[in-house]
């Protein structure tokens, strides 16, 4: 319970920090793309730096939301629980896709970029593919 309380918190400190929000249609599609559902994928076995859950959270990225919300978060931690993964990613892609940092009211493609290819994710032709894949799931 007391975990549960801790995430609603950080959800409501998380929007007054980052400001913007990462519509659920948005999250719901990464979830598609990432894991088809699977709150207990794991993926990229075979690198340093596995991929847990739903939407494939890497530690990387949980450092640096970890470094931002001062928790200490393990991408581990995301395997089988789809409320922290969730939690993460939009915090992730509420560091990155802000109107100041892209220059332009972040949008659906930007956020997805972002969490394909990282903080310049928005930029990189390789995110395009991945993309147009996410599309396909919003609603």
């Amino acid at each position: 319970m007391k975990t549960v309380i801790l995430l609603v918190m950080s959800f409501t400190v998380m929007a007054k920090v980052f400001g913007g929000e990462v519509s659920e249609s948005v999250i719901n599609a990464l979830i598609q793309v990432e894991s088809a559902g699977n709150d207990l994928a794991l993926g990229d076995t075979n690198l340093i730096h596995k991929a847990y859950g739903c939407l494939q959270i890497r530690q990387p990225c949980v450092d640096d939301v970890n470094r931002r919300l001062g928790t200490n978060y393990r991408a581990e931690d995301c395997l089988g629980n789809r409320t922290l993964s969730i939690l993460i990613c939009r915090a992730y892609i509420g560091m990155y896709a802000t109107e100041k940092r892209l220059g332009h009211e972040p949008t659906s493609e930007d956020m997805a970029r972002i969490w394909n290819g990282g903080p310049n994710g928005f930029r990189k032709a390789g995110t395009q593919k991945y993309w147009v894949r996410v599309k396909k799931f919003l609603r």
